[in-house]
């Protein structure tokens, strides 16, 4: 009994977060640390939430450590403001509440990406 709440939970979870589930086309947005560190976007997740703000699945991979370690995320962005927060993340490393993207370079790579690509989608 206990199993199928959890695989039931985890159904939930998923299908609540589509865009990390169906994610199809990783890009390559910025690297650091001579490659051992590097952020991609998938593309197709990319939603415009309103004026100048988007969402998007990106992962980050850090090699620095020996192996590598991922984390995915879904965050927000706000565009204009130069801030994000993370609505989803799978590692050590996440902010739920509005933070400023330009200290981090890789982050802010993939707010860039993410914004521009929005905007030229947006009649």
């Amino acid at each position: 009994m206990w199993v199928f709440g959890v695989v039931w939970l985890g159904a939930i979870v998923l299908l609540g977060h589509p865009t990390i589930v169906l994610a199809a086309t990783w890009i390559p947005v910025a690297e650091a640390s001579q490659g051992q560190q590097q952020q991609f976007v998938d593309v197709d997740s990319i939603t415009v939430l309103g004026p100048g703000q988007v969402q998007v699945s990106s992962y980050y991979v850090d090699r620095r450590a020996g192996s590598p370690q991922r984390t995915t995320y879904l965050t927000e962005y706000d565009c204009q403001g130069r801030r994000f927060r993370d609505v989803v993340f799978d590692g050590p490393v996440g902010s739920a509440q509005w933070q400023p993207v330009d200290p981090d370079p890789l982050n802010r790579a993939a707010m860039d990406f993410a914004c521009a690509i929005a905007q030229t989608s947006q009649p």
